[in-house]
């Protein structure tokens, strides 16, 4: 098994365990917004909009 093989079952049972955490996990260290009430309501737009994606356009290319 590889190494990415592996972070990927680690961020899957991250994922499954607690998907919110995770994901304002995610934002935090990409944007170093640290107020919990700020990640919390970014998570909630994030699930409430179909148009917000966690990945830049650039990937989908």
């Amino acid at each position: 098994m590889t190494t990415l093989d592996n972070f990927k079952i680690q961020i899957q049972e991250m994922m499954d365990i607690d998907y919110r955490s995770f994901i304002v996990a995610l934002v935090s260290i990409e944007t170093g917004e640290t107020n919990k009430d700020k990640l919390h309501t970014l998570y909630d737009t994030y699930m409430d909009s179909d148009d917000v994606t966690l990945l830049n356009e650039f990937f989908n290319k």
